[in-house]
């Protein structure tokens, strides 16, 4: 009979938790004074809540975010927001509406979905179709939720470069990306198609720093005709030398044809695509529509 092994202690049970550096702690007490005075600024909280996170933070040694939060005092909402205007990814104090709740690479910019939409971004701009950047619409099939996520993040990633990008929602039947970024609809394209308005009034800052919106405007019936013009391609022209970077969503491929429109009158086009949802078939259809425009795909992205 052999005799029985003893047992090793366990030792990662017996060590104790590394205590925090002088540098670490004085480094954490900068941070959740930079986040207090940005949301004080906001108008998130004032001096008396500032006291009383202090006092949980004396009593219990919690960082700011746990501090506050135990107090009820604030939301993820609002410290995602504090966090990005200190990231300079948000404007304080201007644009108009809200930031989408898609917005993944402002809201949650340490993610793996968001590092996905740099690694594209750097991608498209160390590509050979570089230069058609400036001004390129968006193609899908069938549906347009994957395809307004992809725009608005790709924008968002583009203006965090310190470029002045601008979305516009093409899509004259709906009002998908007012919607989305909690925007009036009008005035918009429509109206700007229709002579009815300046661009220049039409489009809106958005809350995303350095990205602009130009809203489809007022549901459009006629937005056929509209959308067929040669004012179109003269809009694309003039926003072509107003802005860095132009992303134009459109309605999605399908029986109404006012996507082809938009297509050739962009030149350019990054194609999207739904994991088990689009048919080879639907593929085949949607490239050979962008064909018969002579619009050049400048990338893809399967999404979902």
């Amino acid at each position: 009979m052999t005799a029985p092994q003893r047992r090793r202690p366990d030792r990662r049970a017996s060590i104790a938790p590394r205590a925090p550096s002088p540098a670490e702690l004085q480094a954490r007490v900068e941070r959740d004074r930079r986040l207090g005075d940005t949301l004080v600024r906001l108008g998130k909280l004032n001096e008396e809540a500032m006291a009383r996170i202090a006092e949980i933070q004396r009593q219990s040694n919690a960082p700011f975010a746990k501090a506050a939060s135990k107090l009820g005092l604030l939301t993820k909402e609002d410290f995602v927001t504090a966090l990005a205007v200190q990231n300079g990814f948000l404007r304080e104090g201007e644009g108009e509406g809200r930031l989408p709740a898609s917005a993944v690479i402002v809201r949650r910019p340490s993610s793996r979905e968001a590092e996905q939409f740099r690694a594209l971004r750097t991608r498209l701009l160390t590509s050979k179709e570089a230069e058609k950047l400036n001004l390129f619409a968006i193609a899908a099939n069938g549906s347009s939720r994957e395809a307004d996520h992809l725009a608005i993040n790709m924008a968002a990633s583009f203006a965090q470069l310190q470029k002045r990008v601008l979305i516009v929602d093409a899509d004259l039947r709906a009002t998908r990306l007012a919607a989305r970024f909690g925007i009036q609809g009008g005035p918009g394209l429509k109206e700007t198609l229709a002579g009815e308005c300046d661009i220049r009034k039409a489009i809106r800052p958005t809350v995303i720093a350095n990205l602009s919106l130009l809203t489809s405007g007022e549901s459009a019936p006629n937005s056929h005709e509209l959308l067929s013009g040669e004012t179109l391609r003269l809009t694309f022209d003039y926003l072509r030398c107003a802005f860095d970077i132009v992303i134009v969503a459109t309605a999605p491929f399908g029986p109404i044809a006012d996507a082809q429109f938009v297509w050739s009158a962009a030149s350019a086009v990054f194609v999207v695509t739904r994991r088990n949802e689009d048919r080879l078939i639907e593929l085949k259809n949607l490239n050979a529509a962008l064909r018969q425009v002579d619009a050049d795909i400048i990338g893809a992205a399967l999404a979902g």
